[in-house]
């Protein structure tokens, strides 16, 4: 009697054990992580809303550049660590203006990432980039144009589209970088010079920079509007001087060290959403 009843009692504790172990191992449609803040070089760095599913694991990565210079994040350097094994990430690199901020998805694909309850990123691949860099001497460039292409040092770049008009001037020109560093046009600091002498600047003078790399290219438009001064003013009539001043410049950027960054689970919140 007393070996039935203390089979009955190691029965039991057993299947209590497997309960609770079931319990423990609870599979979750959604895994949600803690966000994450961090100081790095002069740059805030922040993991928001990391998520993961069966087939996927992202979050949203902000930097805030605190420096006077650009900021380039060349992601496909970046990786994760789940588990011991690296995952390489695939995503456009991202160029980030002197106190200003970018951010960007970061995702990988793969199964079983919802079973995952931490994992280190690696953040790699971030380059400083000075914004007083010199840049190359370019000729002027004549409105209307005797020939639509020019080069200057590694880029060659060709006016794809022109409207010239006494109320507005678009010039759109498409360039090339064909360099071994890493080549940027900056459209804000193109200007044009008037009969009258003076300098007008590019009305986009927000528009973004341009990065490119060997063999890649992109295109940026021009615009000035009507000028006071009557027809010896007019767009439409007279000659523009496209001043490019220090619009191109090549430069090969400095490398910041990595930093790791570890992501843990949310119990609460996958709780809340996930199942």
């Amino acid at each position: 009697m007393n070996i039935i009843k203390t089979g009955a009692i190691v029965l039991a504790s057993l299947l209590s054990t497997n309960a609770l172990m079931a319990q423990k191992e609870v599979t979750y449609t959604k895994m949600f992580y803690k966000d994450v803040k961090a100081g790095h070089q002069d740059l805030t760095i922040t993991i928001d809303n990391a998520v993961a599913n069966e087939g996927e694991s992202k979050f949203k990565l902000k930097i805030a550049n605190n420096t006077a210079d650009y900021i380039l994040f060349k992601i496909s350097e970046s990786k994760f660590v789940i588990n011991g094994k690296e995952i390489e990430v695939s995503e456009k690199a991202l160029l980030i203006s002197p106190n200003e901020h970018g951010s960007r998805v970061v995702n990988i694909k793969g199964a079983g990432y919802n079973s995952v309850k931490s994992y280190e990123y690696i953040l790699d691949g971030l380059y400083k980039v000075p914004a007083d860099a010199k840049g190359i001497a370019t000729p002027d460039f004549m409105l209307p144009a005797s020939r639509n292409d020019f080069k200057t040092g590694p880029f060659t770049c060709k006016l794809e589209k022109v409207k010239k008009e006494s109320a507005v001037t678009n010039a759109r020109f498409e360039c090339t970088y064909n360099g071994s560093k890493i080549g940027f046009i900056f459209p804000s600091k193109v200007a044009v010079k008037m009969p009258d002498e003076r300098e007008y600047a590019n009305e986009k003078s927000k528009a973004s920079e341009i990065m490119l790399e060997r063999g890649k290219d992109d295109y940026f438009t021009l615009t000035w509007s009507r000028m006071e001064g009557g027809s010896k003013m007019d767009m439409q009539k007279v000659d523009m001087l496209i001043k490019w001043n220090d619009a191109f410049t090549e430069i090969t950027p400095d490398k910041l060290p990595s930093k790791k960054l570890e992501v843990t689970w949310d119990e609460a919140l996958t709780n809340e959403k996930g199942k």
